[in-house]
């Protein structure tokens, strides 16, 4: 079978553009809520930046939704040329870790945002949130376990079919399987959601680069 040039270069422009956009969010302002374990103070600042907060977490959506069309297409295409189950593993794999990671967003655009504002009104923080934000912890983890194994097995996938330069396939089946890992054992570089995006950025360039 032959490859798809059109549906590779889309996927190319998906897989950039929603990572470049997820990044635009995981960079805008305030920071200190991403580091902070003190719940209290993590609601506050939410509350405080409020705008804020509902910017980023749109970035996110949008930034994994365009990511998860350009997996789709890729994939589709790389299925279509022989690549065989790698491809629909990849695909898989990143559906599902996506819907977790939305079902993630709308907890904190909701629940997060309410509990904010009670504690803002009332200095009373609800009981049940902490136990809420353990669910939704698990529900992170399950998303970013799922990406990582998706982007290794896309890399699996490309190598088979010989489609990329060995160096790009390299890092995805490496950065992929090591970072689902190595995020198990709560190695710093692999926690922040964004670096789910960085070998998929690469993987988009290069293939706009390199598919003619």
């Amino acid at each position: 079978m032959t490859l798809n040039i059109p549906e590779m270069r889309w996927a190319g422009i998906l897989l950039l553009a929603g990572g470049l956009i997820f990044w635009i969010g995981a960079f805008s302002p305030p920071y200190k809520h991403w580091m902070t374990k003190d719940v209290r103070e993590y609601l506050s600042i939410i509350h405080g930046h409020k705008p804020n907060w509902y910017f980023i977490h749109g970035a996110f959506t949008v930034g994994v939704l365009l990511t998860l069309f350009g997996v789709q297409l890729l994939t589709h295409a790389m299925t279509r040329a022989g690549a065989g189950v790698y491809s629909q593993l990849a695909f898989t794999g990143f559906l599902f870790g996506s819907l977790f990671w939305i079902m993630n967003i709308a907890f904190r655009l909701t629940v997060t945002v309410w509990a904010a504002d009670k504690l803002s009104t009332s200095t009373i923080l609800e009981p049940s949130f902490k136990t809420w934000m353990d669910w939704t912890n698990l529900l992170f983890a399950i998303y970013m376990v799922l990406a990582y194994l998706a982007i290794g097995a896309m890399g699996l996938a490309a190598k088979d079919l010989d489609l990329l330069p060995p160096w790009v396939t390299s890092t995805c089946i490496w950065f992929g399987f090591a970072g689902a890992a190595l995020y198990f054992l709560r190695f710093p570089v692999f926690e922040p959601p964004l670096m789910v995006h960085t070998p998929l950025i690469l993987l988009g360039l290069v293939i706009l680069l390199t598919i003619k």
